[in-house]
């Protein structure tokens, strides 16, 4: 018998039916980037006008508390056990997803992988591989450039932070390939890494993450 990763309450799966609950998934999201929207439409307008290079976001729930907390907690308060409770959330989202295309992880330049001790993206992906045995490919795209944190810019100062900030270190050999991250905000960061790979010859790049921002 487990223990529920927040709870630690007995549990037969890495979270217990309660602290599942906390996990609520977006009602009406993007097909494309995952953003909550309210209406009839199946993509929002700026996806609509740009339309990013990946193909769609899977994405198990919003950014707010409890979820918020919790990515908290993994990327800047050294939890790396927090890697379990959304790699958990995540698993069910991989159903439409064939098991044999890789995962990558969304690095981290050096610096602030030197900085941190870890990139929050890899040990979420780790346990995804190791629980689904789904293959996943490390050390292939890179952050060449260090930038500042997404989350201290605007948007548009975004855009500009990551646009060229990653390269692809050698050939990748497959057409579909599966981003993962933690977190999407504006989705910059995502359309930069998806770009490095679709001009790198992938042909579709999917987005997988914990949480969106509304």
């Amino acid at each position: 018998m487990l223990r529920c990763a927040l709870c630690e309450a007995s549990s037969r799966t890495v979270l217990c039916t309660g602290c599942r609950q906390l996990i609520v998934p977006i009602e009406q999201p993007c097909e494309v980037c995952a953003k909550p929207m309210n209406g009839a439409a199946s993509v929002c307008g700026a996806c609509q006008q740009h339309r990013p290079p990946f193909q769609r976001t899977l994405c198990a729930t919003i950014y707010q508390s409890p979820a918020s907390l919790w990515v908290h907690e993994l990327k800047f308060g050294g939890r790396t056990d927090r890697a379990a409770v959304l790699a958990s959330a995540m698993l069910p989202l991989l159903s439409e997803v064939p098991g044999d295309v890789p995962m990558i992880a969304m690095p981290l330049h050096t610096r602030r992988l030197r900085s941190r001790g870890y990139n929050q993206a890899l040990e979420v992906v780790r346990l995804i591989a190791r629980w689904q045995q789904r293959p996943y490919l490390n050390d292939v795209l890179i952050r060449s450039t260090y930038t500042a944190m997404q989350a201290e810019l605007s948007e548009k100062e975004r855009r500009s932070n990551v646009r060229g900030a990653f390269t692809v270190r050698k050939p990748i050999g497959h057409r579909r390939i599966l981003l993962v991250d933690d977190v999407m905000t504006t989705g910059q960061t995502m359309q930069a890494a998806s770009q490095c790979l679709r001009d790198a010859g992938v042909e579709q790049v999917d987005a997988l993450v914990f949480a969106r921002s509304g």
